[in-house]
């Protein structure tokens, strides 16, 4: 369903790139991003997400004003996509370093362990 809201369309964005992070911080982990800094994360963002974005971008210059063909290839909108989510993404990572806060235990990870401290401690559950 198409959003009929600012605020709708903007939650769908949201979901999908916290998704992607999520994901990504199950499959890596906090350590890579850790060993890079926010000068590392700032450096991906400008040298690899940004060079990802203009490679899917074509157009021509009319009158003096740049006129962008449309991606219409699923795979170069999927490039697309990825890449801005990245650099969003990216973006939050650095706020994260930047307030001392990157490399919290996922929600999954958390309650994990908060479960075995209480089996741990023979308190029951359940």
């Amino acid at each position: 369903m198409r959003p009929e809201t600012f605020e709708q369309a903007f939650q769908e964005i949201f979901d999908e790139t916290l998704d992607l992070l999520v994901t990504r911080q199950r499959k890596y982990g906090p350590d890579n991003i850790r060993n890079q800094g926010i000068y590392g994360v700032v450096t991906r963002i400008a040298d690899d997400k940004i060079a990802r974005v203009r490679q899917s971008l074509n157009g021509s210059v009319v009158n003096g004003q740049v006129k962008l063909d449309p991606i219409v290839d699923r795979e170069a909108t999927d490039t697309f996509e990825d890449a801005l989510k990245d650099i969003a993404n990216y973006s939050l990572i650095a706020l994260a370093l930047h307030r001392g806060v990157w490399g919290l235990p996922l929600e999954s990870e958390s309650k994990s362990v908060d479960a075995g401290l209480i089996r741990e401690e023979g308190i029951d559950c359940e």
